[in-house]
């Protein structure tokens, strides 16, 4: 398969219309923006994982989650350089978008759903591309499928709000944002258990149900996220970094990179740089 398919196609109506429809499999680092957009965009993570960054927030994405792009705010989104994602997107506008997009729960302030599967959301806009010629018949059908796909977005936020893990859905998202918006800070597993007023066993029990992994990996893992950016969009010092990644200790900070990554923060600097210069993300 292509690396990267495309399909430019503005389907006639209103209320709900296509714009464009696509695939894309990117290199380690790629980056979109920052920029401002006319329509809507929801790309949806088949394989990888990725940075996703509006109003001043960062989301660290992966697999099997989706994140939309809305029209006339300033965004920016990259693949992760040493698990670049893979992903397929729909870019739409008309009346009816911002409505449908609230059912599903999708807002400016919500913009990353998790799913079950993107398998269907693939198989759903590959099925998409495959009505390009200019007919009313395949314009119907594009705009099906268009529907469809957010009727499996909202349908599965119904079923997610009216089960038993509706609970434990608000928990994690909650702890995911704390954590995400605080890699700058010394916090511990303590301090968002606190956060959420719950005990760390419970949140423990949350992160390996829903996300397997640990409340402690998780918050590494994040810490790294943001080590990473500042080592390639930055000049500053290895030690500078290591205090805005929630380290005080900088060999402690390096010890853990290395860790995570097989590198030291300086030699990932090396490596992910272009000609020896840091690229200015």
């Amino acid at each position: 398969m292509d690396d990267k398919l495309v399909m430019h196609r503005k389907t006639n109506s209103e209320e709900l219309f296509l714009v464009s429809c696509g695939y894309e499999n990117c290199e380690p680092a790629q980056f979109f923006g920052p920029s401002i957009r006319r329509y809507y965009i929801i790309h949806f993570i088949l394989e990888g994982q990725g940075h996703y960054f509006i109003n001043d927030r960062h989301f660290a994405l992966r697999k099997n989650q989706c994140f939309l792009v809305p029209p006339d705010v300033v965004t920016y989104y990259k693949a992760e350089p040493s698990d670049p994602w893979t992903y397929v997107w729909i870019c739409f506008n008309g009346t009816h978008a911002l409505p449908l997009l609230q059912h599903c729960r999708f807002t400016e302030s919500t913009p990353v759903l998790t799913v079950a599967d993107t398998e269907s959301y693939r198989e759903a806009i590959f099925e998409m591309m495959g009505h390009a010629p200019l007919t009313p018949a395949d314009d119907c059908h594009i705009q099906s499928i268009l529907y469809r796909i957010l009727a499996m977005l909202g349908e599965q936020t119904e079923a997610s709000y009216a089960d038993t893990d509706s609970l434990d859905n608000f928990y994690i998202s909650r702890a995911i944002d704390y954590i995400n918006k605080s890699t700058i800070l010394n916090i511990t597993v303590s301090d968002v258990s606190e956060y959420l007023h719950i005990s760390r066993s419970y949140l423990f029990e949350l992160f390996k149900k829903h996300l397997n992994t640990s409340p402690q990996s998780f918050l590494i893992t994040a810490r790294m996220a943001n080590a990473k950016e500042l080592l390639l969009r930055t000049n500053i010092s290895v030690e500078d970094i290591a205090f805005s990644s929630g380290y005080q200790n900088p060999f402690a900070f390096s010890r853990a990179f290395k860790k995570e990554t097989g590198m030291t923060p300086r030699e990932f600097r090396q490596k992910c740089s272009f000609n020896g210069k840091i690229l200015d993300y």
